[in-house]
């Protein structure tokens, strides 16, 4: 099933076992498996979140979790802010008479 975010999909492992993929990577790709879900009770499941998202590990269904996904806007990465010399004070020294 795909959300409303092309680049995310959520498959079944098992009975009761799924896996969100990130489908703009490679198969093979570390970054590929966004999060891993079981079914712990008929109306909850237990995610394990695979990347830092700041997201709930409960949830009633593994659709429910895919689509806190859509919902949610992803994170980008810092904008890099140029790195400048600290500033040095000159001070005059004058000389006593």
């Amino acid at each position: 099933m795909t959300g409303n975010r092309s680049q995310f999909e959520l498959r079944t492992d098992a009975p009761g076992e799924w896996v969100i993929i990130d489908t703009r990577y490679h198969p093979r790709h570390a970054d590929r498996t966004v999060a891993r879900i079981w079914e712990v009770d008929t109306n909850q499941c237990e995610v394990a979140w695979m990347r830092d998202l700041a997201r709930p590990t409960r949830y009633a269904t593994a659709h429910d979790a895919l689509a806190d996904l859509d919902i949610t806007p992803q994170r980008t990465k810092p904008v890099p802010i140029p790195h400048l010399a600290p500033h040095q004070a000159h001070t005059r020294h004058l000389a006593s008479t």
